[in-house]
């Protein structure tokens, strides 16, 4: 009776023509319907109970809810699926793969429940509804059965990271490559119909195995994972289109190694040497970071040798570049200090940076050094760790890509006066070469707008000035033996010598300089790189 009720086309059929056929026009309580059989039974309130089922446009199916066959969970991130909980509601939103009775192909079926679980269900629904691209999961139609709500998307979408778990480090750079592409013309779609951005790191990024492709779904996040465009901006001599590969191949046929002879060498030629290090750089990569003593010295763009992360004083810093291009937060190295801050900054005479005081009372003012050295590291780093005889655990080998000089400043006291902060130039904190620390002396309180006026640390703190607490923190990367190793094999491909600095040389790279501090632990061979 409920031609909503999803089936395939074949399936539905009009009724027999031995059946009675009612049709029936007006008001009643079967108006404008047609083709149903009646067939004894109460209909006691019939009508009630059809307004209270929650529907879906005639564009999409209503699918009985015993109609989905789950098959298993889909994990996409540290917890079970995906889990969301929304304010002080606790919906809980699973995703399955499924089958629906009678139906032929794989679906992905997301599930609602809990507080709230409707109101979710529906307002996601509607966000389905309004989006139609083939990079987007598709929706094909929805259920409900008391507080259990689900919507139904064709195609059966597997997990991107356990996509790409099996691939070799080469596959996984092209399939990066591609994905990064489809991702884009995602970010274009939404910008061009909504003029607003699509935010990968609030997205949940699926591969649709029957086609390879990528399928961006809107709601939910995986927040280990992310696509970015960025990693497709190289110049133009090197933005080589993959035009000998069709694209992504069906995740079966990845995964069982399937596809077509000499697919590597294939892949191989379709990536320029810029693309790949890039892609390395952006998605292979381990970031993580830490807070140093204040009293040292970092060079920017070093590499050291630091195990499982253990105390920053136990690290052997084993290459530095003798120079380097930096620039902080805001762009520019020679700019303003970063701050989360209600007023401007202008400049003093001297060159120092000044706020009002008012303006920073409960806020942080930091300095941000930024170097992304990725086509300088990865073109020498097989040569570095063939030179130093480092043949495993590479991952404990950490680059730095980014130093953080951070001012906590507390509340101020009571009635404290009118009164500025002064803050240093930025070039301060190089005192030479790569090195970066902080200067003698940062910050100050004064009472008068040119900082003439030095207030002491005693001073200010009884007028009603808070203190300053200072930290540094470094970030940066590293890359497992895989990810060396697949570095190795592509750049051999391309015809350099992966112990050799023939790579750097040839993108106008600067050089790697071995450390003063190589000491025997691990065991450095000594010598000239």
């Amino acid at each position: 009776m409920d031609t909503d009720t999803y089936s395939d086309d074949e399936d539905i059929s009009a009724p027999s023509l031995d059946e009675p056929v009612f049709t029936s026009s007006g008001d009643g309580m079967f108006a404008g319907s047609q083709y149903f059989t009646v067939a004894g039974g109460t209909f006691n309130n019939i009508m009630k109970i059809y307004q209270a089922a929650p529907t879906v446009p005639p564009d999409f199916r209503m699918i009985a809810m015993g109609d989905i066959d789950l098959q298993r969970e889909l994990t996409v991130n540290r917890e079970s699926g995906v889990i969301e909980s929304r304010g002080e509601r606790k919906c809980v939103r699973r995703v399955y793969s499924a089958k629906v009775y009678r139906g032929k192909s794989d679906l992905t079926v997301a599930v609602y429940q809990g507080d709230g679980a409707e109101e979710d269900w529906r307002r996601d629904r509607e966000m389905y509804m309004s989006v139609r691209h083939p990079n987007i999961v598709q929706l094909l139609g929805g259920a409900t059965h008391g507080n259990i709500h689900a919507t139904v998307f064709h195609g059966d979408l597997v997990p991107f990271k356990q996509f790409l778990a099996p691939q070799s480090p080469i596959m996984t750079v092209y399939l990066y490559m591609c994905y990064s592409r489809e991702w884009e013309g995602v970010y274009d779609y939404f910008k061009s119909m909504w003029q607003t951005a699509l935010d990968s790191k609030r997205c949940t990024f699926w591969i649709r195995n029957s086609t390879g492709r990528l399928s961006v779904d809107p709601v939910g996040s995986d927040t280990d994972f992310f696509l970015s465009s960025f990693a497709l901006i190289l110049p133009t001599s090197d933005r080589t289109s993959p035009a000998t590969l069709s694209g992504p191949p069906n995740a079966h046929s990845v995964a069982t190694s399937s596809g077509p002879p000499n697919t590597g060498d294939l892949v191989i030629e379709s990536l320029g040497l810029r693309q790949y290090h890039r892609i390395c750089f952006i998605y292979l990569r381990q970031y993580s970071g830490c807070f140093i003593p204040t009293s040292s010295a970092v060079n920017a763009g070093a590499v050291i040798y630091w195990p499982s992360r253990h105390q920053y004083e136990d690290h052997t810093e084993i290459v530095f570049l003798e120079e380097l291009d930096v620039y902080n937060h805001n762009g520019d190295w020679d700019h303003i200090w970063w701050i989360d801050a209600h007023g401007a900054a202008d400049r003093t005479g001297n060159g120092w940076s000044r706020y009002r005081a008012d303006d920073v009372f409960n806020t942080e003012v930091k300095v941000i050094v930024d170097h992304h050295p990725d086509e300088t590291w990865l073109s020498q780093a097989n040569y570095i760790f063939s030179s130093l005889q480092i043949k495993s655990n590479l991952e404990d080998y950490f680059l730095i890509n980014r130093i953080v000089f951070k001012i906590t400043i507390g509340g101020a006291g009571k009635d404290p006066p009118s009164g500025y902060l002064l803050l240093c130039p930025t070039e301060d904190f190089r005192p030479g070469g790569t090195s970066f620390r902080w200067p003698k002396s940062p910050a100050y309180w004064s009472l008068d707008s040119e900082g003439i006026e030095v207030l002491s640390t005693e001073e200010a703190a009884h007028l009603g000035f808070p203190p300053f607490q200072f930290a540094t923190e470094i970030r940066g990367s590293s890359w497992d033996d895989s990810v060396y190793a697949g570095l190795r094999k592509f750049h051999r491909s391309k015809g350099f010598d992966p112990d050799s600095q023939d790579i750097a040389l040839h993108l106008d790279e600067p050089l790697y300089r071995l450390s003063r501090d190589v000491t025997v632990d691990p065991p450095f061979a000594h010598g000239e790189l």
